[in-house]
């Protein structure tokens, strides 16, 4: 027998052996109607399929019920997802309630909403829990929402609490406010971060609020404040200081300027150092050349980043961050 026809008789008899192994059900020659049912979609329901993905799911997965609770919350009762949010004992599945419900409060221009996430973050016995409710204000204009509550809680009040995970969600929460919601130009955010700032007993926390959030937009009272964290005990912060003080609005530059040159050459940490020479080249741009000229042999270690910031400016950009990028290649 030919090949090609013993194949062929193999691959009949396979399929024989499958159809066989069918329900009847499954061979019927009249095809059935298929009903749909119809699903309300609940707040129940759907943190089911949230509390399903975030404990099994891929990645993409659990972004997305995250995604598919926000939108579908703006159109839910918001007492039903207030009242869900306040028994909810799981921190993954309460964050993205959370989230729901401050999306919901942002778009209703209703912050009233956000009152039960407030008070998990400041009154919860779970520091588990009350992180989970502040990373719930991510993405949405919570300092106004904060302050339209009665300030009753605050970025302030929850940097001071004890729990190290509270404390670093209060700093993202601001990083990512005055970046993604307001693309650093919200005056009120910038100043809620400096405050915080100085309200904190973290310094590695009060050295991420300084260094990471937008000072162009903040007044002579601010810019006060972050003075003071130049002769802050830790490092970090001092050159988190000299970050933030190379970003102040122009108003304040030439104090901030003065405030750099001294830091410059009475600290004695290169970290330090290195930051006041940002600021200092920050402030004054390709007019901050003379003062960088001057500080020439206070301490010949640093020449070398005080001459690549020269060679930077030399080549007149006007965007910051062009500059920077091009003396950070420099220094390569």
């Amino acid at each position: 027998m030919h090949s090609t026809t013993r194949k062929a008789l193999k691959r009949a008899a396979l399929v024989s052996a499958l159809i066989s192994l069918l329900p009847s059900s499954a061979l019927a020659t009249e095809p059935r109607a298929t009903v749909l049912e119809p699903a309300t979609c609940t707040v129940e329901s759907m943190l089911d399929d949230v509390r399903g993905a975030l404990k099994g799911g891929s990645p993409a997965l659990r972004r997305y019920v995250k995604w598919r609770l926000r939108e579908a919350a703006l159109a839910m009762p918001a007492d039903a997802l207030q009242a869900a949010l306040a028994r909810e004992s799981d921190p993954a599945v309460l964050e993205a309630l959370g989230g729901a419900l401050a999306t919901k409060a942002s778009n209703a221009e209703s912050p009233a909403l956000v009152q039960p996430l407030l008070a998990r973050a400041s009154g919860d016995s779970d520091p588990a829990i009350r992180a989970a409710a502040v990373r719930g204000l991510r993405g949405v204009p919570s300092v106004e929402f904060m302050e339209k509550n009665g300030g009753v809680v605050t970025y302030e009040q929850l940097v001071r609490d004890a729990s190290p995970e509270v404390r670093a969600a209060v700093a993202e929460n601001l990083v990512s406010e005055s970046a993604d919601v307001y693309s650093g130009h919200d005056r009120r955010v910038s100043e809620a971060a400096v405050a915080t700032a100085t309200a904190a007993e973290d310094p590695a926390v009060a050295a991420k609020l300084l260094g990471e959030v937008s000072m162009e937009a903040v007044g002579p009272g601010a810019v006060e404040q972050v003075m003071k964290h130049l002769r802050a005990e830790d490092p970090a912060l001092r050159a988190s200081a000299a970050t933030a003080m190379g970003g102040v609005p122009g108003a304040s530059s030439q104090l901030a300027m003065q405030s750099l040159v001294d830091l410059y050459k009475s600290d004695q940490d290169p970290a330090v150092r290195k930051a006041a020479l940002q600021g200092i080249a920050r402030l004054g741009m390709s007019g901050s050349r003379p003062v960088l000229e001057s500080l020439r042999g206070v301490d010949r270690a640093m020449d070398p980043e005080i001459d690549a910031w020269l060679s930077a400016l030399s080549l007149n950009l006007q965007e910051w961050e062009l500059l920077l990028r091009e003396k950070q290649r420099l220094r390569r």
